[in-house]
């Protein structure tokens, strides 16, 4: 008995399984057709037009024939993809929704094609236009293939997105003749008419040609001079030769021609270099703060903390540094055309370190003897030679632990869960972890473990512990301006020895704080 119902059971779903095969092979096989609609797009007949640029798809070249020794151009078309938008209305579909779709539903699917002249990066035009197509669905019957001049979608598609394409190559034709009809009624002779118009934006299509032409009415004598009043042209340094292009890359004020001239005036290469050092954080941080202050604009967040971390992901992945298009080729034009390669080696779009960042923002990169600084001198610059700062070293000078460091673990005031010690502990173990929390994380998460410290510490008995401040500042003969700096200098120099982390404990002990710092320190 049990058999017999089994296979009742199986020969029941096996039908329904059956049609639910056949009703999805309708589905998917065709029970949808689409009819173009060419009415939704106006009929374009492309032309042949003489273009002021040499364009690569061969299609559009068929029409738009170059002038001589005309640039090229990249043309970018997008034809639509599939149809989008699927509209229908109840009561007009009502039969359908009676006869379980035996009459087919009917309604209109939409779609855009577009295309554009992109030339360097820019783009120079662009069209776009949408279109249409009646469609028929039924869910369980064929009869949408009984609609007069229905076809599959794809069919449609390819219909309507020929139709497209000659609307763009129309238009294209059309806006170059007009674009071409407003440089012919300029002095193109005069640089600072054909100046105007690539301000202007008037006549984009015309920019590589008049760009070109701007160029080749520069003097033989001086050329360099005369490419400076319009090297911000977009796209005019792209169209020189190597050796100018060099003078011309990077932010204003830090062009190789800027510094050129800078020295010649009597500018410092040491300031010049600081200045070179200090353009990549200085920049990046400009980019996050305009993003900021935009999405405060906006109202993107009311929060400033998560608008900054939106900011810092957003330029991380859009941020383009100073000096990104300075290649090998044009750093050694610039060498050998007499500019300091101590100078040129930072204009580059690789960023300096932290270290170097820091020592920049305090002072001089040269030393004593006017050579730049090795990466040992760098690390020193972090750190004042006496006790005048306002944080102490852990260590002297000559690389011990100073007594008042001693004294602090000798009264093992950190030794209980959750205090100092325990916190500072952690927050260094934590450190390798932290050096992979994007987007400057590491410094809440750092802030955190400080602010726990801040509240169980003692850093008073901690002081007293050590001997009193007074005590702590005579056994120290060297200290920091900022605990970024100790940090720096102290994970650097001390980092892999064996008593560093005693160093710690008894410096957050007395600088509570310094445990964030430490954590979000690379």
């Amino acid at each position: 008995m049990t058999d017999s119902n089994t296979l009742q059971q199986h020969s029941g779903l096996g039908r329904l399984s059956g049609i639910s095969i056949i009703a999805a092979t309708l589905w998917l096989s065709g029970c949808s057709v689409h009819q173009f609609n060419q009415s939704s797009i106006p009929a374009a007949t492309p032309y042949q037009v003489t273009a002021p640029f040499h364009i690569d798809d061969s299609e559009a070249a068929r029409w738009l024939m170059p002038e001589d020794n005309a640039l090229r151009v990249e043309y970018v078309h997008l034809p639509a993809p599939m149809w989008y938008g699927y509209e229908e209305s109840i009561l007009a579909n009502l039969p359908a929704i009676l006869t379980l779709s035996l009459i087919p539903i009917h309604g209109t699917s939409t779609s855009t094609s577009s295309a554009a002249v992109v030339w360097q990066d820019q783009m120079l035009w662009r069209h776009q236009t949408s279109f249409s197509a009646k469609t028929w669905t039924s869910l369980f019957f064929p009869t949408p293939f009984l609609m007069p001049g229905g076809s599959g979608g794809d069919a449609a598609l390819k219909n309507a997105n020929a139709a497209a394409h000659k609307a763009h190559l129309m238009a294209l034709a059309d806006d170059t003749r007009a674009q071409d009809q407003r440089y012919a009624a300029i002095n193109s002779n005069s640089p600072d008419a054909l100046a105007k118009l690539l301000n202007s934006g008037d006549a984009p299509l015309l920019r590589p040609k008049a760009t070109a032409q701007l160029i080749a009415l520069a003097p033989q004598k001086n050329a360099l001079e005369f490419h400076t009043r319009y090297a911000d042209l977009p796209g005019y340094a792209g169209l020189l030769p190597d050796d100018l292009q060099a003078w011309l890359i990077g932010p204003d004020g830090l062009k190789g021609w800027q510094l050129k001239a800078a020295l010649a005036d009597g500018a410092s290469e040491d300031d010049l270099t600081r200045k070179l050092i200090l353009a990549h954080p200085d920049a990046r941080q400009a980019a996050i703060q305009q993003y900021v202050d935009a999405s405060q604009q906006a109202n993107w967040s009311d929060n400033a903390e998560v608008a900054r971390i939106m900011a810092e992901v957003y330029v991380n992945a859009n941020h383009t540094p100073p000096f990104s298009s300075m290649k090998d080729i044009h750093r050694q034009s610039l060498i050998n055309s007499g500019l300091p390669a101590d100078l040129v080696k930072y204009m580059t779009d690789q960023p300096p370190s932290e270290l170097m960042i820091t020592v920049a923002r305090g002072g001089s990169m040269k030393s004593a003897n006017g050579k730049a600084l090795t990466e040992e001198e760098l690390i020193e610059r972090l750190v004042r030679n006496d006790n005048s700062g306002q944080f102490m070293s852990p260590y002297t000078s000559d690389g011990v632990l100073a007594e008042w460091v001693n004294l602090a673990n000798n009264a093992n005031m950190g030794a209980t869960a959750g205090s100092a010690a325990g916190a500072m502990a952690g927050a260094y173990a934590a450190n390798k972890a932290l050096d992979f929390v994007p987007f400057g994380l590491g410094g809440l998460v750092g802030g955190a473990i400080g602010s726990e410290i801040g509240k169980s510490g003692g850093r008073e008995a901690a002081i007293s512990a050590s001997g009193g401040w007074a005590a702590i500042k005579a056994a120290s003969d060297q200290s920091f301006d900022s605990l970024l700096n100790m940090a720096r200098y102290l994970k650097q120099k001390y980092g892999t020895t064996a008593n560093f982390m005693d160093a710690m404990r008894a410096t957050t002990q007395i600088y509570p704080e310094f445990s964030s710092v430490l954590a979000s320190t690379n």
